[in-house]
């Protein structure tokens, strides 16, 4: 009987294995230089990997790598448009925070969140209401959707889609989706937040910076997370926004 189950055992470790398709929702910066380090990890062991890219896309290279599939769609958005969000963004972040008071600071952070988000919209709009594009993807046997949830409606292409979707982060401002859908402990006057430049060594001036940084992370959080309730009662019913923690 022992020996049965160990050939039993051993056919079923040696018995071929077959890699699907990845589909991989959108992104830019440095979280697709995260991204991408996994993906060639999947590549290497056969898996098929289309990643989504809007065009125009300053942001990426399709050409530096013929180990990807390209899934181009349309961005009703000029690419200097995007381009010159990027460098605001990267300046900001570079040379203008250290600069500025708390509120100043969110101030500027809540104009350039909201930008993005409105970009992040195009993004959904270019694939999800495109129904030759759908019907592509629908067409392209996935096993599964990849994506950052920096950007969002990955979610809703995989529900479309009807494959499972999975998550993989760079990090969020203050950690918000890490601690409140991982529940990543965080205590705010220990751990540094994300963007605030501050170490593991904080005076109490510091620590109380901190911990007004992750209050008005939560507050905008909130915000944000209502502007996705309302596309994303398009297409679910009762509207679940981009609701990570389910």
């Amino acid at each position: 009987m022992r020996l049965i189950i160990s050939v039993l055992y051993l056919i079923a470790v040696f018995s071929p294995g077959e890699c699907g398709n990845i589909l991989v929702w959108p992104t830019r910066g440095s979280h697709w230089i995260n991204l991408k380090i996994i993906l060639e990890k999947l590549i290497d062991r056969g898996y098929n990997v289309t990643v989504l890219v809007p065009n125009p896309s300053p942001f990426m290279d399709t050409k530096e790598s013929d180990r990807f599939s390209y899934q181009h769609f349309s961005v009703s958005m000029a690419a200097q448009d995007m381009h010159d969000f990027l460098k605001e963004l990267v300046h900001f972040s570079a040379y203008e925070s250290d600069k500025l008071n708390l509120l100043q600071y969110q101030i500027k952070f809540y104009e350039l969140a909201f930008k993005h988000q409105d970009m992040a919209f195009l993004y959904c709009d270019g694939i999800l209401k495109s129904p030759e594009l759908m019907d592509k993807l629908r067409n392209g046997k996935f096993s599964i959707v990849l994506s950052d949830p920096h950007f969002p409606c990955s979610d809703i292409v995989a529900e479309e889609l009807s494959i499972p979707l999975v998550y993989t982060f760079h990090f969020t401002n203050t950690y918000i989706v890490e601690r409140k859908c991982g529940q990543m402990p965080s205590p705010p006057s220990f751990v540094p937040a994300a963007m605030t430049k501050l170490t593991d060594k904080m005076s109490f001036r510091e620590r109380i910076k901190n911990m007004l940084f992750y209050l008005t992370q939560d507050i905008f959080s909130i915000v944000m997370w209502n502007r996705m309730d309302n596309y994303y009662t398009e297409y679910f019913d009762p509207p679940m926004g981009q609701d990570i923690c389910m």
